[in-house]
């Protein structure tokens, strides 16, 4: 159904403006050929009917053994002509595709299929003489052909067909260029912190579409720009007061209620620095560049163990790609502290290679994520009750779903080997 119809808005008016004008080809060469074998077959039966006319004036005053030689005489390509006594068709209505040529004839005049050929093929008539006898004839070009495409007009058509399909696919595509360049930066859109503007150009109703659109990609651009210096704004004013308690705090005497205070200013600041790293995410100008996500995982994996966790990296001693190297330890920090927070060890950090991409995959042993649940995961500001201890903001997986959307890639979450979540970061060995 594909080829009958295809996709694209290219193919479809590619395939529509083909079979009108083939059918619009079609007909008229049809009508063509028709008139002009009806003009030559015309033209034929005129110049038969006098050769036979003649043949019938010459052969009635002759003796009969000189009539037979004298009609042959006169026989011409495509038309043989004889004398006999006898007519060799009997007294009766000409088939319908010969009735025109009968009529021409004259009265007395017999036509029908040669009985010796194929139907439609030969034709065998007389004509009767003065004198006595019959002028008999065989024709093999009368009413022959009778098709109205022969291989000149098939090749014409042919060749009109490749010529309307490679003109129609380049003025196609420049017609549709500036649909193709829209649609692209549609897609660049929440990826893209310096969004192109569309070109202008093309039909009207299209320079209508990418003005419009620019000014909605400009509009959008504000509006995430006042949000993100709002929250940024917001987020860096905390830590202000959050240093004067931590300073307070640290004049205290040791207690509990001390660990605690500490405690609670600790995870604090921690939720501000998250907050900060998801307004960051798409939005920073760091180049890509080629950077060894071996190593990074490598480096997250030894710090978590310094600390006393059991984390352990099992992939590749290099995997180098395209990618920002900060923004990517930023997004993996993330899911590495969310496996240690909300997960149980051992947590295993792993990258497989799939030809075209490669897939980080972090897994634990905790209690993972219902499939049900998944796609709230990656929300901002969302928190699974069952899956968190009740701390954070909910922003560990949509950090790195951030950076797998700016960098072509997907985040994936999936049950782990050992029961708890598998999440997986697919990123591309190209860069977009």
């Amino acid at each position: 159904m594909k080829l009958l119809w295809p996709d694209s808005l290219a193919g479809r008016i590619t395939l529509l403006l083909l079979g009108g004008l083939m059918l619009l080809h079609f007909g008229s060469l049809w009508v063509h050929e028709r008139a002009l074998r009806e003009s030559e077959q015309g033209a034929r039966l005129e110049r038969m009917a006098d050769q036979l006319a003649m043949a019938r004036a010459a052969v009635a005053p002759l003796p009969e053994a000189a009539r037979d030689a004298a009609a042959h005489a006169l026989s011409r390509p495509g038309l043989e002509i004889h004398w006999d006594r006898v007519a060799p068709l009997p007294a009766a209505a000409p088939p319908e595709a010969l009735a025109a040529a009968a009529a021409r004839l004259g009265a007395g005049a017999r036509l029908g299929w040669d009985p010796k050929a194929e139907p439609g093929h030969r034709v065998l008539g007389a004509l009767p003489v003065d004198g006595g006898g019959w002028i008999v004839f065989s024709a093999s070009w009368l009413a022959a052909g009778g098709g109205a495409l022969d291989h000149g007009g098939i090749s014409s058509m042919v060749a009109m067909a490749l010529g309307i399909g490679l003109i129609s696919i380049l003025v196609i595509r420049w017609i549709t260029g500036p649909l193709r360049r829209l649609a692209s930066a549609a897609d660049r859109i929440g990826r893209d912190p310096s969004p192109i503007p569309v070109p202008m150009e093309g039909p009207r109703e299209v320079r209508h579409a990418a003005s419009t659109f620019n000014a909605m990609q400009e509009r959008i651009g504000r509006l995430l720009e006042d949000r993100t210096e709002a929250l940024a704004a917001m987020s860096h004013d905390l830590r202000t007061p959050l240093s004067r308690l931590q300073l307070r705090v640290g004049f205290l005497p040791e207690g509990e209620d001390r660990a605690r205070m500490e405690a609670d200013i600790a995870e604090m600041e921690a939720m501000v620095a998250r907050t900060l790293d998801y307004i960051r995410e798409g939005h920073d100008t760091e180049p890509v560049k080629p950077a060894d996500l071996a190593a990074i995982l490598q480096t997250l994996a030894s710090d978590a163990a310094d600390q006393g966790h059991d984390v352990a990296y099992e992939g590749p001693g290099r995997a180098v790609l395209p990618l920002r190297r900060i923004a990517a330890k930023r997004a993996l920090s993330n899911l590495v502290d969310n496996a240690l927070r909300h997960g149980r060890p051992p947590v295993r950090l792993g990258i497989h290679d799939q030809g075209a991409t490669l897939a980080v995959e972090i897994r634990d042993a905790g209690g993972g994520i219902a499939e049900a649940d998944r796609a709230r995961a990656v929300a901002p500001f969302v928190q699974l009750d069952p899956a968190r201890g009740g701390s954070g903001v909910g922003l560990g997986l949509a950090i790195a779903q951030r950076f797998a959307q700016a960098s072509d890639g997907r985040l994936e979450l999936g049950a782990a080997r050992e029961g708890g979540l598998l999440v997986r970061l697919v990123l591309p060995r190209q860069a977009g």
